[in-house]
């Protein structure tokens, strides 16, 4: 009997398109990342506020929650092509101004937090569309590869780009980074103007609401897509505590420069990369609770050792942990969700995935940042640490999470339209 060779990891990069449009993915997500560290870097020169500084991690995740649901019905109904490059388009010049700003001397937290929340609009409005257009690049065949191969580009991007970041604010100052980042996004305007694949969608705005309600309804009635999400957004708001004052942590306890900032935050990144590649040999897909215990477990073990440490060595070390714990959680809810998730409303469905973790971010960088103003920033970390054990030994009695086998033969018709 003939036995097909499943597609490698990487045929999707076969696909001339793709693979450009993967490799100019790859340069803005590293654009992106060294945005953040740049902007958390800036407001932690301009404010010693713990609640202030976490204020740039809240500004960057609230579009998300205000505009997910709208992001995702445009990427169903909208032109996706001319829609990625307008947000494209949006997102260079917000960098550009942000550099400009900081070139002439006019940043102020005020900017700072403005051109942050623009930045994260554009690229929250691009990011279903964006999920939405590689079924239309690859097969079936290597649509899953592909979606490994986008997270790939996502954790290498968060592993490089902070500490390319941090040697750049080192030498030219968060200016030329902003400015980078501007021009990061001009690869992605060229690969997506060259693309001519794909159906024009109407623009009716009766469409796109009555698009966000189906969406919305089908995955809260469902106990199955609804009950992960909610845990998504429980363990960001739980783990948002650490991005939200490190920064502060970094100059304050461990007296680092720009340099070092860059290789905290590398530290979290390949931290990720190491999660993605164990979680498979761990077999977590079928044991997403027992995967997302351990992963909390790894994350607030990281963050003490993070609050206690007093050497930046300590505080690369803490950061791998909690970086590999962050992804674990996530990596697990969310592919728990997609499985289950059918085809027909993905790309709401994901948008409304990109709302619960946008919303736990929001919520928590903001709370951890107050709390840390009150209790100070080790008894905050400590707090949290301790927090998200609490949270991840109770959800599962409140929503639990089940292996994809057990329901995927219920989830494979659309509702009837009426």
């Amino acid at each position: 009997m003939h036995t097909e060779l499943a597609p490698g990891p990487w045929s999707p990069l076969r696909v001339r398109v793709y693979r450009w449009l993967w490799i100019a993915g790859l340069v803005s997500n590293i654009g992106t990342f060294m945005h953040l560290v740049a902007a958390n870097w800036t407001m932690a020169t301009l404010s010693s506020s713990p609640t202030l500084v976490s204020l740039v991690q809240a500004s960057w995740a609230v579009p998300g929650f205000l505009l997910a649901l709208h992001a995702g019905a445009f990427a169903d109904l909208l032109d996706r092509r001319k829609f990625i490059i307008a947000t494209q388009v949006a997102a260079l010049l917000v960098a550009a101004a942000l550099a400009v700003a900081q070139g002439t001397g006019a940043m102020t937290p005020t900017v700072l937090l403005a051109g942050t929340f623009l930045e994260s609009m554009a690229l929250t409005f691009a990011a279903p569309a964006f999920m939405a257009l590689t079924p239309e690049l690859v097969d079936s065949q290597t649509l899953p590869q592909a979606i490994g191969l986008d997270g790939i580009s996502r954790n290498a991007a968060q592993t490089v780009g902070p500490a390319i970041a941090g040697g750049i604010i080192a030498i030219g100052g968060p200016g030329a980074v902003f400015a980078l980042n501007a021009v990061s996004f001009v690869g992605v305007i060229a690969v997506v103007n060259g693309y001519r694949g794909g159906a024009v969608r109407p623009t009716r705005p009766e469409a796109i609401n009555a698009a966000i309600r189906e969406g919305v309804r089908h995955v809260s009635s469902r106990a199955v897509l609804r009950n992960p999400i909610i845990r998504l957004a429980t363990m960001t708001a739980a783990g948002a505590g650490l991005v939200a004052v490190m920064p502060l942590v970094a100059r304050q306890r461990l007296h680092v420069s720009a340099s070092g900032f860059g290789l905290l935050s590398a530290a979290l990144g390949l931290g990720s990369v190491g999660a993605v590649w164990l979680l498979p040999r761990l077999h977590a897909a079928q044991h997403p609770e027992r995967a997302v215990l351990a992963a909390a477990l790894v994350w607030s073990g990281g963050t003490a050792l993070f609050a206690a440490a007093e050497q930046l060595w300590v505080g690369v070390v803490a950061l791998l942990f909690a970086g590999a714990g962050t992804m674990g959680m996530l990596n697990v809810l969310f592919s728990n969700y997609t499985l289950k998730l059918e085809g027909w409303v993905r790309g709401r469905g994901s948008a409304l995935a990109m709302l619960m973790v946008w919303l736990g971010t929001s919520v928590g960088a903001v709370a951890w940042g107050v709390i840390a103003t009150g209790v100070g920033l080790r008894n905050a970390l400590f707090s949290a640490a301790g927090f998200n054990v609490v949270v991840a030994l109770v959800a599962p009695l409140i929503a639990p999470v089940t292996p994809y086998s057990a329901d995927a033969d219920s989830l494979t018709s659309p509702p009837s339209v009426s």
